[in-house]
Order: structure tokens, then sequence, then C-alpha cells
């Protein structure tokens, strides 16, 4: 009977090889469950982790990274996945690293060079704009994905693979629904508004929105996010969403930048007595499948992930086997009309 492979135990489990090796390695950028699960497969068919010694130097040369700011957001999981499964039908091995708010994205993607023989880097999350210098240091092939139009940096700044939705027009588009339902009092929970982030492109979109319309922009409608290591949970929105409403009782709608906080946006609403969209209507961005079966179904801005992915991803070999050159590629986005939105209520 042949023994037992890396590749046996990563099919048994339904997960990657690199996802496999980190579980091997104790390295802390895994789901505990899912390595509990490695380990009991492990000890269940007597596999011998120098085996997966014996695999990973031989493919250690042939690594990508994927570096995540905002791990927490469900909307990377599937990006992820879809990502590993490509890197391993390449018989590359995937590195997951994620990146905390406060960490600067580019300097950590430089420490895993200097600790790994990395091959290519995917950047998910993050800034849309970066020191140069520190961009020049990056050796090897590196994609920018979901983090802006790179159209919006500064002029001269070098350019760079890049992969997202126009996230500046997408907003815009979302919030000028609502004041076409009659909509003029709209919060915003958002984060990142001083920084060249995301967060800073939806704002912008918001105030376009607004402003077109010739409705004033209200300071007190805008909550920003500045707390915590991970700004994209629930958890954020709900404390958001509770603080709009106290400061602001005639607020009818709010535009959240991503659907985990409008889910806990959604939830600070039910919380005090007002009805979603009865009273106020909320809009979420990203188009994540929990959004789609949470009650009201959220409306949202739906970025095309699984394209995003595998161009992200394509690219990037691409670029490794020097068939093609950096480029910004800018995907459409789709608002999604759910059950959270609504015409604003007659008074």
């Amino acid at each position: 009977m042949a023994p037992v492979t890396i590749k046996d135990i990563a099919k048994r489990c339904g997960v990657g090889v690199s996802t496999v090796s980190r579980a091997l390695n104790n390295h802390p950028d895994i789901n505990p469950e899912t390595k509990a699960k490695i380990m009991e497969v492990i000890h269940e068919t007597g596999f011998l982790p120098n085996d997966s010694a014996r695999y990973l130097k031989r493919t250690e040369t042939n690594t990508i990274a994927l570096v995540v700011k905002g791990i927490s957001n469900p909307f990377f999981t599937s990006m992820i996945r879809i990502m590993e499964d490509y890197v391993q039908k390449k018989s590359y091995a995937t590195i997951l690293r994620h990146v905390t708010a406060e960490e600067n994205e580019v300097t950590v993607a430089l420490s895993l060079i200097k600790e790994r023989k990395l091959k290519g880097i995917v950047f998910l999350g993050g800034d849309f704009t970066h020191d140069p210098m520190l961009l020049s240091q990056i050796r090897v092939p590196y994609v920018f994905s979901t983090i802006g139009n790179l159209d919006e940096r500064p002029e001269g700044e070098a350019a760079c693979a890049n992969i997202a939705v126009d996230d500046v027009e997408a907003s815009r588009q979302a919030v000028d629904y609502l004041i076409g339902l009659g909509h003029r009092r709209i919060g915003i929970v958002a984060e990142g508004l001083h920084v060249p982030s995301v967060g800073q492109l939806r704002y912008r979109g918001y105030r376009l929105a607004l402003e077109r319309r010739g409705i004033t922009v209200d300071d007190h409608l805008v909550y920003e996010i500045t707390e915590g290591g991970e700004r994209y949970s629930m958890k954020n929105g709900y404390i958001a969403a509770k603080a709009l409403l106290a400061a602001n009782p005639d607020m009818t709608a709010v535009f959240c930048i991503s659907d985990v906080l409008a889910i806990g946006a959604c939830r600070a609403i039910a919380e005090s007595g007002k009805s979603i969209p009865g009273d106020v209507s909320v809009i979420g961005f990203d188009g994540i499948e929990e959004g789609q079966y949470y009650i009201p179904k959220l409306t949202t801005v739906r970025q095309p992930v699984e394209e995003m992915s595998k161009e992200s991803i394509r690219l990037l070999f691409d670029m490794i086997e020097k068939k093609e050159k950096p480029r910004n590629i800018i995907m459409p986005a789709q608002l999604l009309i759910g059950e959270s939105s609504g015409p604003v209520k007659k008074t």
C-alpha cells in the first residue's frame, strides 16, 4: 500500500496542501477547527510529518503569498479559497498572512520575502496608494486585489497590477438609489476616511451622490470606525448604527461600506424599535452570501468575487511567467436590490 502523502491529507480534509502545511507547522493563520480536523486525519492515517517537510523543501521556491488586510470580512473567505485552488493546480504552495489595520501591508510583504523564497504576492484589501520607495523593494511580481481603482492614485506613482471595481462610482450609485427613493437624511458607516483606502473611496462616492443632488453633507451622519485591529465586523456596524440613531433620530437610511457592517447595523436598528426598511433603509457593499439569507435580505453593491479572484491570480502567474505586464483592471459592480431598502416613510 502506497504511503499517505500530504496531498491525500488535503483531499480528505477538503483543503489545500498549503493549509495542511500551515497546520503541521503550527502557523497562526489557520482556523482552529480546520487545524483540529487536519490533525485528526493525520492521526487516523498515520501520516508522517517528515513527508510534509520533504514536500515543503521541494516546493519552497514555488510559493505565493496572500497578504490579507481584513481577514475577518467573509468577503475574503471565498477569494482565498479560489486563489488557493488555482495555486495548488499550478503545483505551488500558498502562505496566508493576516495584516491588522495598524500594519503596513507592503512592509509585511517585504518581511515575508526575506523569510521565504516567494515567487509572487497578492494583496487583498488595504490601502490603494503606497510609498513608491517601499514598492520598488518588492522584487517579485505582485497584484493588488479589491483595494480600489489605481487610476485614483497620485500622478507619477508607479504602475501596479490591480483588480478592483470602481468603488467611488458604485457607492455613488447606491446612495443615489436611496435619494431616488426620497431619502435625504442618509447616514454612512465607514472607516479609513483619512487614509488612501477603500473606505475613503466609498465615502467619496457617498459625498458625490449627495452633492450632485444638492443635498448638504452633514458630518453628524458620518460615523468613522477607528478602533480595533479588525474594522470590518458586525460588532462595529452595530456600534456605529446605535451612535448614528442616537445622534440623528431623523435618519431614514444608512449606507455601510461593507455587508458585515450593514448586518450589524440592522441589528442595532431593530433593537431601537425601528423597522427595516419602513423606518430606516440599509445598503451594504460586497455582496457576501450571508447578506442574501439575512432577514431582511440585504440590498448591496455586489462585487464579482469569483471573477476578481480568478483574474487576480491568473494575472499574477502571467507576470511570473513573463506573459503579461502589470495593468489596472476595473470590473463591473452591481447594485442588488433586496428587502432592506425602500421608499422614505411619508409623514
